[in-house]
């Protein structure tokens, strides 16, 4: 069964504290596109390339309690395709640790395009 929030261990009384799928992906997104080269390309909207991604930034919550973030990108041709990549890791990354704190993640890149 899939579940659409993590639920944070806030120690409160007051109630429970959950992030939607949603908000991962759109931060994951939002910090992709932030990258100088890269962008996330969802169906339907203008692109160079034929292939686009109906959804380009797929979130899975494990049992274990870790968020997997899996992110298909375009990356802008003439760079280099290791650094951008390591640069959507680290961006995607300081933007859960700021927006969400302590949730355990991982981030993967794939390249699905050169535009």
């Amino acid at each position: 069964m899939s579940r659409d929030y993590y639920y944070l261990n806030n120690y409160s009384n007051y109630g429970i504290v959950g992030i939607s799928r949603k908000s991962f992906t759109r931060i994951a997104e939002l910090a992709t596109n932030h990258v100088a080269g890269a962008t996330v390309r969802r169906k339907g909207k203008k692109a160079i390339s034929l292939f686009q991604m109906a959804n380009p930034v797929q979130v899975a919550f494990r049992k274990d309690g870790k968020v997997d973030i899996s992110v298909d990108v375009t990356i802008k041709k003439g760079v280099s395709v290791t650094e951008v990549c390591a640069d959507i890791q680290n961006s995607v990354a300081d933007s859960i640790m700021m927006m969400c704190e302590t949730v355990p993640f991982t981030v993967q890149v794939k390249v699905s395009a050169i535009g």
